[in-house]
């Protein structure tokens, strides 16, 4: 992990990671993208189960987080919950959405965050060895980076399936977006229900 990060400017961006009984899987991800863009910050947030923490020791594993993640423990199993949870922590720069189990390109995230956003971007995305480049807004939410004056016009998260697929239609509704050429995320199946 990369050592304390200076907290004198602004956040230029904040990682919104959500995890789901995948700890060390998360771990590897802040990592990656600490590794990339070490002026960010990263909120965590924990939807595992009772079990899973203390069968993991999640309590002691948050200590090995840097100094620049926050760790808040969600007692919903809900993406969207963690979400709104992480977003009220938030309260300027560019946001991007993390998951546990995919891989990031992010270096390319590092990049994106210096071109001039007004709202949103998006890339694309490659899935079962396939580059996807889908049209409008009905792509996964780690696509997108947001600037959060942006995105607080159109939060809070809805607590239903879909909310983020209803969140990026009202962006697209309101914003032209800018596309990037660059892949960030590379995308696994899933085998359970976020």
């Amino acid at each position: 992990m990369p050592p304390h990060v200076s907290r004198t400017q602004p956040y230029k961006v904040t990682a919104i990671f959500v995890t789901y009984n995948m700890f060390e899987s998360a771990l590897r991800n802040i990592e990656r993208f600490l590794d990339a863009v070490p002026y960010g910050r990263v909120i965590l947030v924990d939807n595992s189960s009772s079990d899973y923490r203390k069968r993991e020791r999640i309590a002691q594993k948050v200590m090995s987080l840097p100094s620049s993640c926050e760790f808040v423990e969600s007692d919903k199993n809900c993406r969207f919950h963690a979400y709104n949870l992480a977003l009220k922590k938030v309260s300027e720069g560019r946001i991007v959405f993390r998951t546990d189990d995919d891989i990031f390109d992010e270096n390319v995230t590092s990049e994106l965050l210096d071109i001039a956003l007004q709202g949103f971007a998006t890339t694309p995305h490659v899935y079962d060895g396939q580059i996807q480049t889908p049209q409008g807004f009905q792509r996964p939410l780690e696509t997108c980076i947001f600037d959060y004056q942006f995105l607080k016009e159109i939060l809070p998260f809805k607590l239903q399936g879909g909310a983020d697929w209803l969140l990026l239609q009202r962006a697209f509704n309101m914003q032209s977006v800018y596309e990037a050429q660059d892949v960030i995320l590379y995308k696994a199946r899933h085998g359970r229900n976020m």
